[in-house]
């Protein structure tokens, strides 16, 4: 028996075709929107009818050749890996979901027997899977995932919602880290997708100030950090970040500083509006960035890098969406389909749309 973690990316055996976005060349940028063979699930998988998608900017880094994994992308493959659906067919021995539940889809998979996995990391895990990225994605009209990868939408959950369950639970991630309190002061680098999910999250945990920041292209994007209630917008293109953050802060710096923008410019900045013992988490994904030890040590910073989610994290996750405390669906300001798979990547690059929601 095949898993659907080894299994040919491209893989007949549904009995009918699907659409998919497929990256079809080792060619930088070079993508298409094609008809596939649906998959079949095996014994402990499923088969998700995906009813909605958003794009990450791991994806765009995928298709523009510059992700750096653990491993190289096979290509061809499906990309995308945030998504949510409906179950349509179940392979054996499968009884944690049913056909027709309404799900949401976790992404990484650790191989279960490691010491990373049995110390409840898989996310660390060196021969982890991941879907969208070691194998066939969820920008599709169906995908195959194992059936502990499925959970349960509570009814208020809206769909689009919930295919922004995966970054959503970073988030979860980041705030386990570095133990909001009632009161802090906060400083976000970032105001795309993962920083705008950061902001509604320490604003519902209580947040002194939450400020953010960002450059020109970021101009709509402030405009909806503002709705969703950030205290102040700092733009790094025309004024000075860590003098505005220290004048914002009466001089102390921020307590917890969260780096989304994945520009190894934005590090050393980072690390530079902290308070003394103030807490950082970085997001980005590039291999080098310039930064001072000294200030590190002087300052008594709490330094956190992470990757991946866990089971856990997860959960949460779709708890704060039933109960409204983080959402996707302010971020998606226009819905694309997947054939406007090129026109959506545009936006997103402009930062017309904050977070780019594909509906099938």
């Amino acid at each position: 028996m095949l898993h659907a973690l080894c299994r040919p990316l491209i893989k007949s055996g549904g009995g009918f075709a699907m659409k998919a976005l497929v990256k079809t060349s080792q060619e930088a940028g070079i993508f298409e929107v094609k008809e596939v063979p649906t998959p079949k699930p095996d014994r402990g998988e499923v088969l998700v009818q995906v009813k909605a998608a958003s794009l990450c900017y791991t994806d765009v880094a995928i298709l523009n050749n510059k992700y750096k994994g653990r491993r190289p992308v096979p290509i061809p493959i499906i990309m995308g890996h945030e998504g949510a659906g409906v179950v349509s067919a179940l392979g054996e021995g499968v009884d944690n979901v049913s056909v027709g539940d309404r799900v949401g889809l976790e992404v990484v998979y650790g191989c279960g027997s490691c010491i990373n996995c049995l110390n409840g990391n898989s996310n660390m895990c060196a021969n982890w899977r991941h879907i969208g990225i070691t194998y066939n994605g969820i920008f599709a009209e169906y995908v195959v995932v194992p059936a502990r990868a499925a959970h349960r939408l509570p009814d208020n959950v809206s769909f689009v919602d919930a295919a922004c369950l995966e970054p959503i639970s970073l988030t979860v991630r980041t705030m386990e880290q570095v133990k909001p309190i009632v009161g802090d002061t906060v400083a976000i680098f970032g105001p795309g997708a993962i920083g705008l999910f950061h902001l509604q999250a320490f604003k519902a945990a209580g947040a002194g100030q939450v400020i953010m920041i960002g450059i020109d292209q970021d101009v709509k994007r402030f405009e909806k950090a503002k709705e969703l209630g950030a205290d102040h917008i700092v733009n790094a293109d025309k004024e000075d970040v860590v003098k505005r953050v220290r004048e914002l802060t009466d001089g102390v710096g921020a307590d917890i500083v969260v780096e989304t923008a994945s520009s190894p410019t934005v590090f050393p900045l980072a690390i530079e509006v902290a308070a003394a013992r103030g807490r950082v988490s970085f997001f980005g994904l590039y291999p080098e960035a310039t930064v001072s030890p000294l200030t590190i040590t002087r300052s008594g910073l709490h330094i956190f890098g992470d990757v991946g989610s866990l089971p856990r994290y997860f959960v949460r996750a779709i708890r704060w969406v039933k109960y409204g405390k983080v959402r996707a669906k302010p971020l998606a300001t226009r819905l694309f389909r997947l054939d406007e798979a090129k026109e959506a990547l545009e936006a997103s690059r402009m930062g017309e749309v904050a977070k780019v929601i594909f509906e099938l």
